[in-house]
């Protein structure tokens, strides 16, 4: 694993150069080009603060700052990992001819959805302003939270990347995992709501490696206080265990990508 890293390390310009590319080809010949990095997360926000705040009044104050802080990593980690779990075919004629640690296609396509992700910041800092939540010393972790979104992302990239070489399936089975995943993650509505719930039920939930990811995001951002260390250690915990099996699993299988593609 630690030759893996220093490989990838060592083609750290091709990877740059990547992420430039994934953004250019995006958004060529879009009327805003780069602005869709904020107007998508905005939009969204505008469509489920109608719904939740409007028509089912969900009731939390301030809704569109919650909702946006949560949206934030949810984007990054949901696009990020669909996004790259069709890096490896997507460029197997490279792969095929330029020896480069194949690892660089599906850490791009997270480089690329993290630059969207961080360039959202400044939108959610106005809106967050305009409605009475200005940043305080709270958001001195938002960085930090976003190095964990980020090592969280990467290692489930870096699995579903693997996986969809052997199984092609997986692309389809992927977009169903994350849809089902995003409402037993408490981006849409608060953490508290699930306390009502079956103990059974709340327990597992309370397993999903996802919600300590975005916790650290609403309460530094929403919230205004600085996350426990419990909050804090879960969330090192999820990123850890998932850059442990994503990156194990893609090490493993490198060898065999070339033959199945």
């Amino acid at each position: 694993m630690a030759s893996s890293v220093r490989d990838v390390f060592k083609y750290r310009e091709l990877l740059m150069l990547l992420v430039a590319r994934d953004l250019k080809v995006r958004y060529k010949r879009s009327s805003v080009g780069m602005l869709w990095t904020l107007l998508n997360p905005l939009l969204q926000m505008i469509v489920y603060t109608l719904v939740f705040s409007t028509i089912m009044r969900i009731g939390i104050e301030g809704y569109p700052v919650f909702l946006l802080s949560g949206l934030l990593p949810w984007t990054l980690v949901s696009v990020g990992s669909v996004s790259a779990s069709m890096s490896l075919l997507g460029n197997q004629s490279l792969i095929r001819k330029v020896a480069v640690p194949q690892a660089v296609y599906p850490l791009a396509a997270v480089g690329s959805k993290l630059t969207d992700a961080v360039l959202s910041l400044p939108a959610l800092a106005l809106l967050a302003v305009a409605l009475g939540r200005p940043p305080g010393v709270s958001w001195l972790v938002v960085p930090l939270a976003f190095v964990l979104a980020a090592a969280f992302t990467t290692g489930l990239a870096l699995l579903f990347s693997s996986l969809s070489v052997f199984f092609r399936d997986v692309r389809h089975l992927i977009d169903v995992l994350f849809q089902i995943w995003f409402y037993v993650t408490p981006v849409i509505y608060p953490a508290s709501f699930l306390e009502g719930l079956h103990p059974l039920l709340r327990t597992a939930l309370a397993l999903n490696p996802a919600s300590p990811i975005v916790r650290v995001f609403q309460m530094s951002i929403y919230e205004g206080r600085i996350p426990p260390a419990s909050t804090l250690g879960l969330a090192v915990l999820a990123a850890a265990a998932s850059l442990a099996v994503g990156g194990t699993f893609f090490v493993r299988s490198e060898h065999r990508h070339i033959h199945n593609f």
